[in-house]
């Protein structure tokens, strides 16, 4: 949920045309031809008849309506996602990465026409905003917080590491320490950056040249999920003894003795809040409304050519389908490494984060990542789960010649600069070849033959993208 990369604090990435892993289970084939259902879809006598064909062949339906949610759970979790409190400094909030004006995301900071993101909150790991141990990235990008409940998720991160395991439970990095009670996948996932020592826990007393202050993350050595529960014991401290806190935790849940709230009670009221505050489900703007009755809401000429684009000579749907747009699949783009890694890459040389391996351990799973939804994707740059690219022109560029695009990514030119004067961590085909080429190696299949687009087409699939949202959640 909370990714301390201001500028870079953003949704995933726009996996179009992706594959990735085996069969997509998708019509169409990989050089581009049509089979019989795509055929039927062209062969419609309009392009409202063809993109309605399209829609229905690939689930694409109007998203369901979100959970009903009470006043007072609304309330606290306004007031529990903005509060400092639970930030092993006092000083970082789930706001302070996720804006509750733009998709759940910051919105981009940039100088000189570059995408800049800023290092650390200092407080983390103690001493001054500009001091060098905190010239750092973060290590994943902040992904958006719309629609997260709709559809039955199966995962959340980009790794999906936090997952329902089929049974009403969930799979956490904190293994059987989940605490009893958490009501759905998103609650379950608001517990983890609490635990995360570069985004809202910090570091132990004395580290970084005895400049850290932060006694809540002394209480734990790492890795903190095996051992939770102090940390969570100490936030709840903190909670309870403030009384606005504390008085809409019990008005939020009258079922429970104020003496029984618990850090399960503070995940469900940040889920309740952010599945209130970001969905699209009855939105009739847009795509959304087109989907609902596309005579009353037509979509804009270039958004229709863009759509159909999408649908079909771009075949984004085989991996972005259903009312989300996502296939809920992980798949390896080749996106150029950037940052301090993740898990097991973090301590390797290079550097580098392996997606979904870091999970199960899996060979077919290196390099992969979630499919994102695209709701709300005009506002959560910059994308992918590293924050790489800083445009949609840019990631479709990407899609189109991944492979291309991976070779000719230079560190030295095309890397978001960190902060003044300093680039955030990074790998390219030069100065880390091997890795470079065992991404290249893994890619998913559809994305090493895909069609051309061209510049039209481009900006008709720009125009279309801009238009899968419910119209109020930032954005250009």
């Amino acid at each position: 949920m909370i990714r301390l990369l201001l500028a870079a604090a953003a949704a995933a990435a726009l996996t179009l045309a992706c594959g990735g892993g085996g069969d997509s289970g998708a019509p169409g084939t990989s050089d581009g031809t049509a089979d019989a259902p795509v055929a039927t879809c062209r062969a419609k006598a309009s392009p409202d008849e063809q993109l309605a064909c399209f829609t229905a062949l690939y689930g694409v339906t109007p998203l369901e309506a979100p959970p009903v949610v009470p006043d007072a759970r609304f309330a606290v979790g306004v007031n529990l996602f903005t509060s400092t409190k639970l930030s092993g400094t006092g000083k970082v909030a789930c706001v302070s990465c996720h804006a509750n004006n733009n998709a759940g995301v910051q919105s981009l900071v940039t100088m000189d026409g570059r995408t800049l993101a800023r290092a650390l909150h200092p407080s983390l790991r103690g001493g001054d905003a500009d001091d060098p141990a905190n010239a750092t990235s973060i290590h994943r990008n902040a992904p958006d917080l719309v629609n997260k409940l709709l559809g039955s998720p199966q995962f959340i991160f980009h790794d999906g590491r936090v997952a329902a395991d089929g049974k009403g439970g969930f799979v956490t990095p904190m293994g059987d320490k989940l605490p009893a009670g958490l009501e759905n996948l998103l609650a379950a996932q608001a517990l983890v950056p609490l635990l995360t020592r570069d985004e809202m826990l910090g570091y132990a007393p004395g580290s970084n040249g005895g400049r850290s202050e932060n006694p809540m993350a002394g209480l734990v050595s790492d890795p903190v999920e095996a051992n939770p529960q102090p940390v969570w014991n100490a936030v709840m401290q903190r909670v309870l003894a403030d009384p606005v806190l504390a008085s809409g935790l019990a008005a939020a849940f009258p079922e429970v003795a104020p003496g029984n709230l618990g850090i399960q009670h503070v995940a469900n009221a940040l889920a309740s809040f952010q599945t209130r505050r970001w969905n699209a489900g009855g939105s009739v703007y847009g795509f959304h409304g087109w989907l609902r009755d596309r005579e009353r809401w037509p979509l804009p000429a270039d958004a229709m050519r863009g759509a159909l684009a999408f649908f079909d000579k771009g075949r984004c749907a085989q991996c972005h389908s259903g009312p989300k747009l996502t296939d809920s699949k992980f798949h390896n783009l080749a996106v150029p490494q950037i940052g301090p890694g993740f898990g097991s890459g973090a301590g390797e040389t290079p550097r580098s984060d392996k997606g979904r391996y870091e999970v199960t351990r899996q060979d077919a799973d290196l390099y992969a990542f979630l499919t994102p939804s695209l709701w709300e994707v005009r506002a959560t740059a910059p994308y992918f789960h590293n924050g790489v690219y800083d445009g949609l022109e840019k990631v479709i560029r990407h899609h189109i010649d991944a492979a291309g695009h991976a070779q000719a990514f230079r560190c030295a030119s095309d890397a978001p600069l960190l902060q003044t004067g300093v680039r955030v961590e990074c790998r390219d085909s030069q100065n880390a070849p091997a890795l470079h080429d065992a991404m290249v190696n893994r890619l998913a299949p559809q994305l090493k033959t895909v069609p051309v687009l061209s510049e039209a087409e481009i900006a008709d699939l720009i125009a279309f993208l801009k238009t899968v949202t419910n119209g109020n959640n930032g954005g250009g």
